[in-house]
């Protein structure tokens, strides 16, 4: 029994779009039948445009949805760094590699690198896009002595359109800006210190 809701419940949207089909064919015959009193062609051209227009209706926030999000992702998810630090030469092997941070492939979490370094680790508060459902989050770094903005992590996550989220059951958000951005954030906030000056840990 719990097989068969289940399949009710993940084909209810195919279900829903095969009903929907002819009643977007009749709509737009009838309204070209109405109010296109002359030419055949018309009517047809017309009477074509208002199925096309009816037959993605449903869908209409998933489309403008994932537009918008993939637009975000493009633009503005991902690590920004705002300020650079210069760490000393003990910092860095040979090669010009950390030596104070592994990669998160290798379980080294960037949140232990940052704290050791003096940097504050404060969450972004969640903001939603209300049209369209997507949500943005992420992670602020500031300096402890100078309280200033070292750099941020920005991630945005689409629930989908409004058929994805009130039939598909357990729907998760797709997700982007997480992905490699504590790695490209680690590389790109810090730089080994000139020799002239030397790092002082937050410049």
């Amino acid at each position: 029994m719990d097989q068969l809701l289940g399949f009710i419940t993940l084909t209810s949207p195919l279900f829903l779009i095969v009903l929907w089909v002819p009643v977007c064919i009749a709509l737009a015959v009838w309204i070209g039948r109405k109010f296109i009193k002359k030419g055949k062609l018309l009517k047809i051209v017309v009477g074509t445009l208002i199925f096309m227009v009816l037959l993605i209706l449903p869908v209409a926030d998933e489309i403008a949805g994932r537009i918008y999000f993939n637009h975000l992702c493009e633009t503005e998810a991902g690590a920004k760094v705002y300020q650079t630090i210069e760490l000393p030469a003990e910092y860095w092997d040979a090669d010009g590699k950390p030596t104070f941070y592994k990669g998160a492939n290798n379980n080294d979490v960037p949140s232990y690198t940052f704290e050791r370094l003096g940097i504050t680790i404060t969450a972004k508060r969640n903001q939603r896009q209300r049209w369209f459902h997507i949500n943005q989050s992420g992670t602020i770094y500031t300096s402890k002595t100078t309280g200033q903005r070292l750099s941020e992590v920005v991630r945005f996550g689409y629930g989908g359109g409004w058929i994805a989220r009130e039939m598909t059951p357990h729907n998760f958000a797709i997700t982007c800006g997480l992905a490699n951005s504590y790695d490209d954030l680690i590389r790109q906030q810090f730089i080994p210190a000139s020799k002239e000056g030397g790092g002082n840990g937050n410049n």
